[in-house]
């Protein structure tokens, strides 16, 4: 609510200087679309992700990285809503343009497939969200190898859809090797080691 505040004063004096179609402008309208977001007040949130995404569109074009983040902001407001097909659609959107900006081997576009395989967790459609995650598996091991906290939760993440899936043998492969980086990285009392733990009692 605060952060809400200080936006509106600093969008005023902004929009006052620079003009309604200007990147700082698109900037704190994004900021606020957050801070809605984050308030769960999801009507205002839309509104000003998408008064971002029009001013973003007319300067940069529809192939950059701000126009990503503003499609990938509004497929999260429509995820919540409830309007999938939508959410969908902004969610590809976003995942296009960063495939052509950084190409296969970016943290970004992980996390974005990573998500994107959530997004399909959440609906039960487990095969579309194995090839997600399975793609961030790639990059992420691209990038760190096999002993990063990224390439664990990745692996948890395919551990739930194969769960799901009854594929148990899997799901159980999955949750050992989420286990076994994550007691490296953090020792063996450590929350995330007892998620793992108790995912594995799950399956066995």
């Amino acid at each position: 609510s605060e952060a809400k505040k200080y936006l509106e004063k600093a969008l005023i004096i902004r929009t006052k200087i620079l003009g309604e179609e200007h990147d700082g402008v698109a900037r704190i309208y994004n900021d606020l679309g957050v801070s809605y977001y984050c308030l769960g007040q999801l009507r205002e949130g839309k509104e000003y992700f998408q008064k971002a995404l029009i001013i973003r569109e007319k300067i940069f074009g529809v192939e950059h990285f701000h126009v990503a983040a503003s499609y990938n902001n509004l497929g999260n407001v429509y995820k919540d809503i409830g309007q999938y097909n939508e959410a969908k659609e902004y969610y590809r959107k976003s995942i296009v343009i960063w495939e052509k900006i950084f190409g296969e081997g970016s943290d970004t576009l992980a996390r974005s497939h990573d998500n994107f395989g959530r997004f399909f967790q959440s609906l039960g459609q487990y095969n579309e969200a194995k090839e997600y995650h399975e793609k961030a598996m790639i990059i992420w091991q691209k990038i760190f190898g096999e002993e990063h906290n990224d390439v664990a939760q990745t692996c948890h993440y395919l551990g739930n859809v194969y769960f799901n899936l009854s594929q148990h043998n899997e799901a159980k492969e999955f949750y050992e090797k989420a286990m076994i980086i994550k007691k490296k990285i953090f020792g063996e009392e450590h929350a995330h080691v007892a998620v793992s733990y108790h995912n594995l009692g799950n399956v066995s």
